[in-house]
């Protein structure tokens, strides 16, 4: 492996203080995080290796690793994380309108876990934002838009004046930002909205993925972004499977596993400092374990016909590697992940993975997709079945055409010879017959002719009769 690394340094002194707030307070040390990716003073350590790169939706990413949604809602860090050392990102989620829910934030450093509680997603709308997104197309960077609706209901979901429903707001926001974005997510992971509990009702999910697949190749149709699906992490083993046929039903390109974790549906994690009442959404490495075994779930459904992203939970190289093994192409950094881990981290999991490769005898990424999971009885892809329904054809074919090649050279040839010389002396036969007709009336032997009529009454008077009245006029 031909390992390419470029270290740039950051301020120290910054990192320093920053490192000590994240132990006094990690909200705090999240605030900060921001002001100094905004000025660089975190410094890059880009780490580059051809087995570190993967092709999904006909690209090809440096590193599967990547942010998640959520960390950057006003356009802010996403292209500093890039120059970073992130493959791709995600902007937002966003809204159609303007949010400002309150919300409480509350953060866990023994558990490297936050706690969410509001009622909607605060963001300034995908309105608002369009300009920036216009402004920035152009950049070599990979960059997707989260799009979420948060109303409780159907009924319920006005905006703008009037009524809505789920299909036709997914509908108008992915033909807003479909030629300005490189992917587009639908986020129906949000546990207070009523998609994720219609994330199984093949009738509700599927018209929406296909309606918006088609509004967005209309939008753009020349570079047209793929659909991923962002689905809930509270999935019981009996939805499991139909979430899975939805997507494979509906052709979406991507499933992002997963969102939150919704406290007020599993209460089985005890969060300290907590009472049972506080409920919200749990994202961190305290759902590490739920998001590994929805993603091995997800693929074994699908059998890996479907692309999987993970995002959560994942804060080593060694919590990215179990992804991947268990069906992840790509990983999503949260925003956990970045305030307990830094905005660094990106380098020691592109070291960790070359390593991890190496151990387990992997030459790239790709090789070690789905490696973890059973594939016994799995239909086998596309590729492999056109090569052993094509094997047989193969060896048949050319034992017939390898005697018949000598002997059109020599015997065959001379009867393509005869054969076509008699084609071509019917073809002759017909034109000489016009051939000897037209020089009689042609004007040429009529000229002479009229200057010498007296000459040659007897043999040409009967011919020449006709062709002189049309030459003197």
């Amino acid at each position: 492996m031909a390992t390419e690394s470029k270290s740039v340094s950051g301020n120290i002194l910054f990192r320093l203080f920053w490192w000590i707030v994240l132990r006094l307070n990690p909200q705090w040390a999240h605030k900060l995080m921001y002001f100094g990716l905004r000025d660089g003073s975190f410094g890059r350590t880009i780490v580059k290796d051809p087995a570190l790169s993967v092709t999904v939706w006909g690209h090809t990413f440096n590193t599967p690793i990547g942010i998640g949604g959520g960390v950057d809602k006003k356009g802010n860090i996403i292209d500093r994380l890039m120059q970073i050392g992130y493959g791709f990102g995600t902007f937002g989620p966003y809204t159609l309108e303007k949010e400002l829910p309150v919300k409480q934030t509350y953060y866990f450093r023994k558990e490297k876990s936050i706690l969410v509680q509001c009622l909607g997603f605060r963001n300034p709308g995908l309105l608002k934002m369009l300009p920036l997104f216009v402004k920035r197309r152009y950049l070599p960077h990979f960059v997707g838009v989260d799009l979420v609706i948060p109303a409780e209901s159907e009924d319920q979901n006005i905006k703008q004046g009037r009524h809505f429903t789920y299909q036709e707001e997914f509908v108008l926001m992915a033909q807003k930002v479909a030629p300005y974005c490189d992917f587009i997510t639908l986020d129906l992971s949000h546990p207070n909205s009523e998609l994720s509990m219609l994330v199984v009702d093949a009738s509700t999910v599927v018209p929406i993925i296909k309606e918006v697949h088609e509004a967005v190749r209309v939008a753009a149709p020349i570079q047209t972004p793929p659909i991923l699906v962002k689905i809930p992490l509270d999935l019981n083993a009996k939805e499991i499977p139909l979430v899975a046929r939805n997507l494979v039903d509906s052709g979406v390109d991507g499933v992002v596993i997963s969102g939150p974790l919704s406290l007020s549906k599993n209460s089985l994690i005890q969060l300290p400092g907590l009472k049972d009442e506080r409920i919200g959404m749990l994202s961190g490495a305290l759902i590490k374990e739920q998001t590994l075994d929805l993603i091995r779930q997800i693929y074994e459904q699908t059998k890996g016909q479907v692309t999987i992203v993970g995002c959560g939970g994942v804060f080593s190289a060694e919590d990215a590697f179990e992804q991947i093994k268990a069906g992840a192409s790509l990983i999503q950094i949260d925003n956990p992940a970045l305030t307990f881990g830094g905005p660094t981290c990106v380098s020691d999991i592109h070291k960790g993975l070359l390593k991890l490769l190496e151990e387990n005898h992997f030459s790239n990424v790709m090789e070690a997709i789905g490696s973890g999971v059973q594939k016994d009885g799995w239909p086998t892809s596309p590729v492999s079945q056109n090569k052993e329904t094509y094997q047989p054809e193969n060896v048949s074919e050319p034992v017939q055409p390898v005697p018949e090649q000598p002997v059109p050279e020599q015997p065959i040839s001379n009867e393509e010879v005869t054969a076509p010389v008699q084609p071509d002396v019917q073809t002759v036969q017909p034109p000489v017959q016009p051939q000897p007709v037209p020089p009689e009336i042609t004007p040429a032997p009529v000229q002479p002719v009229q200057e010498q009529p007296s000459e040659g009454q007897n043999p040409q008077d009967t011919v020449l009769t006709p062709p002189v009245p049309p030459v003197q006029q």
